[in-house]
């Protein structure tokens, strides 16, 4: 249960390794240091047998050799087992030796005899009184490559002895407290490395249980995974966000612009069924719910392609074609409307440009922006429509000499159901989305619309949609 979560298994994952490299490294320093240390005091001692070697003269009455026992106490140092020295003749017999030791204790092994017959050094460890360990060199002196003399120089192994018990303590005093610490320190780190984690889990937690779908986690400066995490989860927020939000704005926008035709339609049924009337009166009760039913049809149509597009789920068929016929042929229907309010279309200049476009989603665009225009130009006005190729874009503009935009206003006109003049839109027939499909239409071909206008002196709409190459030559997504 302790190891269920990431932070526990993170601080086990890291102990552990820990402590394996720990053990591993006293091992080895266990190791190399007695390795050393023997190293140390057996070079030490063959300097030792070599001083001895050299002064070395075998007396007949086998008494120590001249000036080696105070070799022994200033260069060895005294103290018993500490150090010692003997002297065999070419047949094993002592001949000389230090006073601080009995040669009973470890007398000549037949291995260092049998290497010193042939002129080897032999190193060799005894126990004295089975708890005093002893190092102890066995050096031969050949003349004319017979065996004359072996000298024998030992010291005490308990200063090794001790150095190596006193590094087995420290290490198992010290190992353990360092997993301790680290163990700590780890737990300390991974709560801190994974803080963002938990904040996701309380975010996600706090949005699960209804709450504000704005809460965002603090992202810090540091972009590691972590980071990145966070990052990728605010921005799923965003997308989350903005979807509810759409929802939301569909709704609210389906039930205000449908709730006033509901109205009309209600009371004007109801006031046709309050007495009995002739054949004419009913005939207007029913033209007049037709034209809120088709205004109704209209919205929901509307409402419909927006909200398809704002899903990424109307597909542009783009292919090759000339802008210019398009526009042409838009005008031409235009020309009718625009006849009725003895309002004139005029076609200033028109170049043929190709472009990588849907035919259908350019004349709806293109249509809803002359239609505006004839709607909101006085009779005896016109609209003056161009096109022409400008850089890398196709450039089509609209102007007409109707009332205009107050500035205000122009910075909202392409959101949906906002209208200038609010009465006299609705009395047209308009729905008030038209300029956010146009909007919707252009930044799905890769261009833009732009609009230029002021009260009283006419409107000028600006589209760019941009010039075909091939690589564009593929079906696109409405946006």
């Amino acid at each position: 249960m302790a190891f269920k979560s990431i932070r526990s298994r993170l601080t086990a994952w890291y102990v552990t390794l820990l402590a394996i490299i720990l053990i591993l490294f006293s091992i080895v320093l266990n190791y190399f240091l007695s390795n050393r240390l023997h190293e140390s005091v057996d070079n030490s001692l063959t300097v030792s047998a070599t001083v001895v070697a050299t002064s070395a003269v075998m007396k007949s009455n086998r008494s120590p050799l001249p000036g080696l026992g105070q070799f022994f106490e200033q260069f060895m140092g005294a103290g018993t087992l500490n150090k010692f020295y003997r002297i065999y003749d070419g047949s094993g017999n002592v001949g000389s030796r230090s006073k601080n030791i009995d040669a009973s204790k470890f007398p000549l092994s037949q291995t260092a005899y049998a290497d010193a017959l042939i002129g080897i050094n032999s190193y060799e460890t005894f126990m004295v009184d089975g708890k005093h360990p002893i190092r102890v060199i066995t050096m031969p002196i050949l003349k004319n490559n017979k065996l004359v003399n072996l000298v024998q120089v030992g010291t005490s192994l308990e200063s090794v002895r001790e150095t190596m018990k006193n590094l087995r303590i420290f290490l198992f005093t010290a190992v353990p407290s360092v997993l301790v610490l680290a163990a700590l320190f780890a737990r300390f780190m991974a709560r801190r490395a994974l803080k963002p984690i938990s904040k996701i889990i309380q975010t996600a937690r706090d949005i699960g249980q209804g709450q504000e779908l704005s809460q965002r986690i603090p992202v810090f400066k540091v972009q590691d995974e972590l980071g990145q995490l966070a990052l990728t989860f605010n921005e799923m927020m965003n997308r989350l966000e903005n979807s509810f939000a759409q929802m939301r704005q569909f709704c609210s926008d389906a039930s205000h612009e449908l709730r006033t035709p509901l109205t009309i339609l209600k009371g004007q049924n109801e006031l046709a069924l309050s007495k009995t009337r002739d054949p004419k009166e009913y005939q207007d009760v029913v033209i007049s719910n037709l034209e809120e039913i088709n205004y109704m049809s209209k919205v929901l149509e509307d409402l419909f392609v927006l909200s398809r597009s704002d899903e990424n789920q109307i597909h542009l068929n783009c292919r090759p074609i000339d802008l210019r016929d398009v526009v042409e042929e838009v005008c031409r229907h235009a020309e009718i409307l625009a006849g009725d309010k003895d309002i004139g279309i005029i076609i200033a200049f028109l170049e043929s440009v190709n472009i990588n476009g849907d035919e259908v989603r350019l004349r709806q665009m293109i249509w809803n922006i002359l239609h505006n225009g004839i709607k909101y130009t006085q009779p005896k006005g016109e609209l003056k429509v161009s096109l022409q190729a400008q850089a890398e874009f196709a450039l089509l503009t609209i102007q007409d000499t109707g009332i205009g935009i107050p500035e205000k206003d122009l910075p909202l006109i392409f959101d949906r159901f906002y209208r200038v003049d609010k009465a006299r839109s609705k009395d047209e027939g308009g729905s008030g989305l038209g300029l956010s499909i146009c909007k919707h239409i252009a930044e799905a071909h890769k261009g833009n619309i732009e609009v230029e206008s002021k009260p009283g002196g006419g409107t000028r709409f600006k589209i760019r949609i941009p010039i075909a190459t091939p690589a564009k030559n593929e079906p696109k997504l409405l946006t």
